[in-house]
């Protein structure tokens, strides 16, 4: 009777949130006056919405924040409070707006001080597009662009885009073809402060007792369970790396994550808590471990060889080992299988890891 009653308790919250979603999103749309047509001219102030970002989406947007500065746009940015510090100095913009989104009515509410001609916003409709659309709102853009975003009166262009197996950058790279941007090549573009590297330089120093060592990074946790490695599996791993004479390991992650690993010869962890000291290890090395997280990325920036490890995840029929994969030329991927076959919404505890170990075994310093 109580496991009823929780469940039809849970079901009527649900039901009750939709239904204020949608009063919400109606509401929105109404104060909406009028559509206005793109006319890319008239833009010089540009707002990106990185609502709910991870680091790695961040990474990955510094494509076109970068692109957009380098035209002499004016790049704003907004973002919530966790990932602010990305911005200043590893990715250069003009302009940073933090919110809280415990509070975001008191963001809408707050004088901006600036006038934005353009907002984009690259993701699809989902569970936080009403966020969004608040945030964009507030801003009152002169003409804001969106992908299937139909349902909100905000996005005066809304692209309709299926390219299921496109990686994300596409999307990039539709916003400066549509802003007539011309472009070579897709790349990240990080910045690291000299104290950061001298102190990645140091700590290599200090675990190589011999000069020429073959460095590699290994990350086995990702930001959900899901991307992660369970511990057996590390172990393994780990027991494997070690015995590579030619190699030292640094082991890389949140420090509540990776603190419990236990360091073997040539096996080290990287106490340094500082994201950035992490990047400068990955910037410096010669290979990379990782699974799917925002260690991909920055390694993709500094086009560090890398072996991926990705889990078959998909959302709304969009492949995320596709749009979530490397960019530089030098990687491999490594998909949860099961006799040869890809399985859907795996999770990487069920990779059999002699598929990565035997991938290791062929690098030329092993």
């Amino acid at each position: 009777m109580l496991k009823m009653f929780k469940h039809m308790n849970h079901y009527r919250n649900n039901k009750f949130k939709q239904v204020k979603h949608t009063l919400q999103r109606l509401q929105l749309n109404w104060s909406k006056t009028n559509s206005t047509a793109f006319c890319p001219n008239n833009y010089k102030s540009i707002l990106i919405v990185m609502c709910d970002f991870g680091i790695g989406d961040v990474i990955i947007h510094s494509f076109l924040i970068h692109e957009l500065r380098r035209h002499n746009y004016e790049v704003s940015v907004v973002i919530d409070e966790k990932n602010k510090f990305l911005f200043d100095y590893f990715i250069e913009i003009d302009h940073l707006f933090v919110f809280d989104k415990r509070n975001i009515k008191k963001f809408i509410k707050s004088d901006k001080k600036i006038t934005i001609d353009l907002a984009i916003d690259l993701y699809d409709e989902s569970q936080n597009s009403l966020r969004r659309a608040k945030l964009i709102s507030s801003f009152n853009p002169l003409h804001t662009i969106g992908f299937n975003q139909k349902k909100f009166f905000q996005y005066d262009t809304s692209i309709n885009y299926k390219e299921y197996d496109s990686h994300i950058t596409k999307r990039c790279c539709i916003t400066l073809n549509l802003l007539e941007i011309k472009f070579t090549n897709v790349n990240y573009y990080l910045n690291l402060k000299e104290s950061d590297l001298q102190k990645a330089r140091l700590f290599i120093n200090e675990i190589c007792i011999e000069k020429n060592k073959f460095i590699i990074i290994f990350n086995p946790y990702g930001s959900v369970e899901t991307k992660s490695f369970s511990q057996e599996q590390i172990n393994i791993i780990i027991n494997f790396l070690s015995q590579l004479k030619n190699c030292i390991t640094i082991i890389v992650g949140e420090q509540k994550c990776i603190s419990n690993i236990k360091e073997l010869p040539n096996v080290f962890i990287n106490r340094n808590p500082s994201f950035f000291v992490t990047c400068a290890l990955v910037s410096l090395s010669d290979y990379v471990i990782t699974v799917d997280t925002s260690i991909v990325h920055v390694a993709s920036a500094y086009n560090i060889p890398m072996l991926a490890i990705y889990s078959n995840q998909y959302c709304s029929s969009f492949d995320l080992n596709k749009v979530w994969a490397p960019i530089n030329s030098n990687f491999e991927q490594i998909f949860v299988s099961e006799n040869g076959k890809k399985i859907k919404q795996a999770t990487i505890a069920k990779l059999d890891v002699n598929q990565l170990l035997n991938k290791i075994s062929s690098l030329p310093a092993s």
